[in-house]
């Protein structure tokens, strides 16, 4: 049985791995194989798949580790192959088989993940960003089949440090396969950062601030779907919180000491305060740069 097991997490892992390499040609690859094109996507694209999948990886175990240190019954990684996607993936889970016994395991869990995908998306993004190119944006250019990937303030102001200064109206990032790797695996921390229901945010949050987070976590909803203005993408998002994830955590009891302790309460709020810096706006967008075609954008022309 354990056999079986394993089986099925190494050949998601495979499929993963291929996905994130091939994702927009993975037909092509498999149906009309040619060793050359195949090398050649595999040359390039090894800087996007191998670190990012390195990054889900460790993310996972930073939560995996934490729930074998307390004795719980956890499975291995399940990754998610997406082919025919910018990034490839749809991210990686564990399944925790039985309940978490109080806040400070929920806490060491929760944060497990994100500080992982954290500490290796960072250097990812920094190294590639010296690896690409700053280039003239050509206005003569039909972009409606193009893909634009949106900035944090994090990658902003580092690619105005490294590239820079320019003017992103006049020029845009030829990114290296090895930053993209590191801007998926910051979006992928953010998004787990989002202080909602079971999302690593979610754990984070309740475990700091107890039961008392109920009476303001609804405001925070709140003003999550106002993002929907800026990129409609959010409000899937919002459908899958507030259906599925849910908004509130179940309830976890205390620990017996009481006390989740200075470095973890510090760590717990560099972590959440981290999602201003990391947070995307409009992630991905297709035909126009991010946010030029979002409703919030259009509010403002009209009143002006």
């Amino acid at each position: 049985m354990k056999t079986k097991t394993y089986t099925i997490h190494i050949l998601l892992f495979v499929a993963t791995f291929l996905s994130m390499t091939f994702r927009e040609n993975i037909l092509e690859i498999f149906i009309y194989f040619n060793l050359e094109r195949t090398l050649a996507i595999l040359q390039l694209e090894i800087w996007y798949s191998f670190p990012l999948i390195f990054i889900l990886f460790a993310h996972e175990m930073g939560h995996y580790l934490p729930s074998r240190f307390y004795k719980l019954q956890v499975s291995l990684p399940y990754f998610i192959p997406f082919p025919y996607n910018p990034i490839g993936t749809m991210g990686a889970v564990i399944k925790i088989k039985e309940p978490i016994r109080n806040k400070i395991q929920l806490f060491d869990i929760g944060i497990g993940g994100p500080l992982m995908s954290f500490i290796l998306s960072i250097p990812c993004w920094i190294i590639g960003i010296y690896y690409s190119q700053i280039v003239p944006i050509d206005p003569s250019i039909d972009t409606s089949h193009f893909l634009f990937f949106g900035d944090s303030l994090f990658t902003y102001w580092t690619g105005q440090w490294i590239l820079g200064p320019y003017d992103s109206n006049l020029f845009d990032i030829q990114i290296h396969s090895l930053a993209k790797a590191g801007w998926v695996g910051l979006l992928i921390t953010a998004i787990n950062l989002l202080p909602f229901g079971q999302l690593d945010g979610g754990h984070i949050i309740y475990s700091i601030f107890g039961e008392k987070y109920r009476n303001w976590i609804y405001y925070l909803f709140i003003g999550f779907l106002v993002l929907s203005l800026v990129n409609f993408g959010w409000l899937l998002w919002a459908f899958i919180i507030f259906y599925i994830i849910k908004i509130e955590h179940p309830y976890i009891p205390d620990s017996y000491s009481e006390n989740m302790g200075k470095k973890r309460i510090y760590l717990g709020y560099f972590m959440l305060f981290s999602l201003i810096f990391l947070f995307v706006p409009s992630p991905i967008s297709f035909g126009s740069k991010p946010g030029e075609d979002s409703l919030l954008l259009e509010f403002w022309r009209y009143f002006l």
